[in-house]
């Protein structure tokens, strides 16, 4: 029973914050069992999805029952696993610059910025590479080339993904719309068909706009795709998934790392469209070349000085 001053919290003997299962488990990982062990190491691995998972795809990812997951929770001194996702969520945002990126902090020098910001997007890319659903991306070729229209979905930050895809497609004769607003989207969207392909771009698949276009357009018998996060509304709501696991949290950081994975995906796909459309699409990217020519500002020749 706590009297007066006398109550201390358990958690103070171990200096952390209640909230960080992190820290506790590097505290208690050796009192646990051989199987909650297995769920520590998944967890441990990469954090980072682990709130974005059910119970029953995190016991099956760790190779144990769905009672050892809750056992290893309350372990780590948690009611359960929504508990747990909870404390690990918050405990993975509080690093960082909050609205700016995760891995950056005030105390930062140049050099620290340049190599934190440098490090995070090679290792975004790095595990895009081994994660890329290669076999999806062809899916989404074959429809694209084969495709009436092409509409293309997304707002704010991400609209800029549409503009990008629109302007790669479009010199590949690809009938391409990009619609980065939200009403427009809905009207493009109701205007599809079998023929068509709509394409959304969400950095954490819960935008509703895009969800909602993207439901529309496939509700009228569009070929939908979603370049988003796994296991998210977005994800489910098209009929083909390129998946991206963004390292940040989008809700309370700025996506950069993420932006930049997604632009390598759109790199992938649409070069992918011009190899399948062969040699015969050259002429077209030679006359776009030169429609383009006079745009360019000529060096002008450097003046000769009168001094001798």
């Amino acid at each position: 029973m706590c009297r007066g001053t006398t109550c201390q919290d358990p958690h103070e003997s171990l200096n952390m914050p209640p909230t960080d299962p992190l820290a506790r488990l590097s505290k208690v990982y050796s009192d646990l069992t051989a199987s909650e062990r297995r769920v520590a190491d998944f967890v441990l691995a990469d954090p980072e999805p682990i709130p974005y998972h059910n119970l029953g795809e995190i016991a099956e990812a760790a190779g144990v029952s769905e009672p050892t997951v809750l056992r290893f929770c309350r372990s780590l001194d948690l009611d359960g696993f929504s508990h747990f996702k909870v404390a690990l969520a918050s405990s993975l945002a509080a690093g960082g610059v909050a609205y700016v990126h995760r891995d950056v902090t005030f105390d930062d020098d140049l050099d620290a910025l340049r190599s934190k910001l440098f490090q995070s997007s090679i290792s975004m890319l790095t595990k895009l590479e081994d994660s890329l659903d290669m076999d999806a991306i062809e899916t989404v070729v074959d429809r694209i080339c084969a495709a009436r229209r092409v509409q293309l979905y997304a707002v704010g930050v991400a609209s800029i993904l549409t503009q990008d895809t629109a302007q790669k497609l479009m010199r590949l004769d690809v009938a391409c719309e990009p619609h980065p607003d939200a009403h427009i989207q809905m009207t493009g969207a109701a205007t599809l068909g079998p023929k068509d392909v709509a394409i959304a771009f969400c950095y954490n698949g819960r935008v509703k706009d895009v969800v909602h276009a993207s439901r529309t357009a496939r509700e009228g018998g569009a070929h939908t795709v979603a370049i988003t996060r796994p296991r998210s509304p977005l994800a489910s709501a098209v009929d083909t998934l390129i998946a991206v696991e963004p390292r940040e949290d989008t809700f309370l950081y700025a996506p950069m790392s993420s932006r930049i994975a997604h632009l390598m995906v759109i790199d992938v796909m649409t070069t992918m469209v011009a190899l399948k459309r062969g040699p015969a699409i050259v002429p077209q990217l030679e006359r776009i070349k030169e429609s383009l020519a006079t745009q360019w500002e000529r060096e002008r020749p450097r003046r000769r000085s009168s001094r001798t």
